[in-house]
């Protein structure tokens, strides 16, 4: 489930900033081919750091009030146990 979730994730950001992207270059008058290679390259970078960062901050239980669908479990190795 938890690889379900961060993989509809990163095709939902890799998608939406690569269409972004591509009508920003042809909005700028570049060719359609340069577009595209541009939007690509810069939504791959764009998604994995996204992802990556998503992904560090739900492994250290960090609450994100801009994501309130994150899974908000957090690892039992960072919870401290009671005493």
């Amino acid at each position: 489930m938890r690889i379900a979730f961060w993989l509809k994730r990163a095709l939902l950001v890799f998608s939406v900033v690569f269409l972004v992207l591509v009508a920003v270059e042809l909005l700028k008058g570049h060719g359609l081919e340069t577009g595209l290679q541009f939007a690509l390259l810069w939504s791959a970078i764009a998604t994995a750091v996204f992802i990556g960062t998503r992904i560090f901050y739900v492994s250290r239980g960090r609450n994100c009030p801009l994501c309130n669908n994150l899974p908000q479990r957090a690892p039992d190795s960072v919870i401290p146990p009671k005493v």
